[in-house]
């Protein structure tokens, strides 16, 4: 009996020891100016579930990958062996978060129990509804994409359950449908993935040393899956100073539905589809010089990529580049050349959208460009006006 218990105890150390090395992970940071020791926690929170035989989901999302139940089982066990740290980590801080993320978004939990689904393999970063996280991969159609871990990952955690609850807005159960309705909870990376991250960011400031925080921020796989970083640190980090006293609630609540924010957030009004009995020389005249994109530039002494010219069937064309707009950044990086800002556009066009910092008669502009396919699906679906707020 002696012995299991020696083991046990070393098998605990072990794992609490590597989840502590494993990329900077949780060291009790706080700072002087915490609130977290102080303020009343919510007691009636959701209880949480780590799932890793996640059989159907696995199965959903990769049919010709899992060709049998075995692969699934094997991958399942893989999860099991992989993620201890992480576990560990929310059994110690898991309340603590639950708690501040409704302290600080001012909407109560309105689910009594959340499963968190650990899988081998996702197609995304993460997901909402089931809250899912990819454990070992990202993994797309050619290839795969290690996913995040350590720290990165438990703030992915944070992040997603911090969005969980602000679903509860959507279903006009706490504040009325003013919030259900309003265009800042759209799904997206502009709107709804930057309010969870709003959310997110302050309770991870109160758990989490700022130097981990600024290495997630700083790596290339933050970057390449947060398209919206950019926009979020401009007009929601240092803009929406969330707190106890002034929860996100407050912030959304003085955003009118017309507002600047939500208008630079609004994905592209959809265009009417192209009369497809026009002839064909005058299509090929039409979208001569400018490809798919449908548009030239040329750099100004400022140092900006000016729009000279416009192609009517062309990508910015309908999502609403107009001549005259001299772009500064797309996904928050500049472009030296106009060879160097198709390649970023076309780069990341048919993955999230691009997102494009513009002037436009003086006054800075954002513009989500998102692909045909996409412009049309939403054409199908919803009346223009549907996209007017």
């Amino acid at each position: 009996m002696k012995t299991r218990s020696v083991i046990f105890i070393l098998f605990l150390l072990f794992a609490v020891s590597a989840a502590a090395q494993d990329d900077d992970l949780y060291y009790g940071y706080t700072d002087s100016t915490s609130w977290i020791d102080t303020l009343p926690m919510p007691t009636d929170l959701p209880t949480i579930s780590f799932r890793t035989d996640n059989f159907n989901l696995m199965r959903s999302f990769y049919p010709d990958h899992y060709k049998n139940e075995y692969s699934i089982r094997r991958d399942i066990r893989s999860v099991l062996r992989a993620d201890s740290s992480l576990m560990i980590l929310w059994d110690s801080l898991g309340n603590q978060v639950m708690g501040m993320i409704e302290v600080l978004s001012g909407v109560d939990w309105i689910e009594s129990h959340i499963d968190i689904h650990l899988m081998k393999y996702l197609p995304v970063y993460g997901m909402y509804d089931p809250l899912a996280l990819p454990v070992e991969g990202i993994k797309h159609t050619h290839y795969i994409e290690a996913a995040p871990g350590g720290m990165h990952r438990f703030f992915n955690l944070i992040r997603l359950m911090a969005g969980r609850n602000l679903k509860g807005l959507t279903g006009a159960t706490q504040g009325g449908s003013y919030f259900a309705n309003h265009p800042l909870l759209d799904d997206g990376a502009y709107r709804f993935d930057n309010l969870s991250l709003a959310l997110a960011l302050v309770c991870a400031q109160q758990i989490m040393h700022p130097d981990s925080l600024e290495n997630i921020f700083s790596s290339d796989s933050w970057h390449r899956h947060n398209p919206g970083w950019e926009l979020f640190n401009s007009h929601f980090r240092y803009a929406w100073q969330i707190s106890p006293e002034f929860p996100l609630l407050y912030f959304l609540a003085r955003e009118p539905f017309d507002s600047p924010l939500v208008s630079l957030t609004k994905p592209p009004r959809p265009r009417k589809k192209t009369n497809k009995n026009w002839r064909a020389d005058e299509q090929i005249r039409l979208s001569a010089g400018g490809g798919r994109l449908g548009f030239s530039v040329i750099r100004t002494l400022k140092g900006y990529l000016e729009v000279i010219d416009i192609d009517s069937l062309g990508l910015a064309q309908a999502n609403g580049l107009m001549v005259g707009d001299k772009i500064k950044r797309v996904n928050g990086e500049y472009a030296r050349n106009a060879r160097e800002l198709m390649g970023k556009i076309l780069d990341k066009i048919d993955t999230d959208g691009v997102y494009i910092i513009a002037l436009r008669d003086n006054e800075e502009i954002g513009l989500l460009m998102l692909p045909q396919e996409e412009i049309d699906m939403k054409e199908e679906a919803d009346d223009p006006a549907d996209f007017e707020y």
